[in-house]
């Protein structure tokens, strides 16, 4: 499974990944204010198969994004590992990334 792991100096945060695909805008902005800030964090790439198949087999990712036509997914997505909650539509807003917003999600200061 491909990983990336990015971080200098990482700031307390709970662990999670950030899920993205290639071309994402807003995953690239989200991925550069986590580097900016020395925040440690595993990427999952949609391009890769075996991501896909990982997600597809976790029933709290099918509860959020998926029904019976199938699943969309809009990125990027913070997944929390201890909980296994996603978090998307808290990301962004019309300005940009909310960093507010993302803070919290993460527990940092």
């Amino acid at each position: 499974m491909a990983k990336k792991s990015v971080a200098k100096k990482s700031s307390t945060a709970v662990p999670f990944h950030v899920i993205s695909k290639p071309g994402c805008e807003k995953c690239e902005a989200l991925k550069g204010w986590l580097g900016e800030n020395n925040v440690k964090f595993e990427e999952w790439s949609l391009a890769d198969e075996e991501v896909k198949q990982k997600l597809i087999n976790d029933e709290k990712f099918t509860e959020k994004f998926c029904d019976v036509e199938g699943c969309m997914v809009y990125t990027p997505v913070i997944r929390l590992d201890d909980s296994g909650e996603y978090y998307f539509k808290e990301l962004f807003n019309q300005s940009g990334l909310r960093v507010d917003a993302v803070k919290k999600i993460l527990k940092l200061k």
